[in-house]
């Protein structure tokens, strides 16, 4: 604590304020380009589309057996509590 009582006040630099309010100012002024925005909606759109589509098709051309039962058999996972397979 004594340390910090001889720490002395700095003086600060003619403008400063001034400078960080315009570095401010230039970041809030760079923005995306419309057409950045744009592409960015379509691309997710298209995306949401096929992955629409695909799970349409995959219910269409599904088996008797329900999606947790097709996970599961996917995921090569047993129903069965044990922790080894011995």
């Amino acid at each position: 604590m004594e340390q910090l009582r001889s720490v002395k006040k700095v003086e600060t630099p003619p403008f400063l304020l001034t400078r960080i309010n315009a570095k401010i100012a230039a970041q809030q002024a760079e923005a995306l380009p419309s057409s950045w925005k744009w592409a960015g909606a379509l691309a997710f759109g298209l995306m949401l589309l096929f992955n629409v589509m695909a799970v349409r098709t995959n219910r269409q051309t599904g088996s008797g057996q329900g999606s947790v039962e097709t996970l599961a058999y996917d995921l090569q996972m047993t129903a069965s509590n044990q922790l080894y397979h011995e």
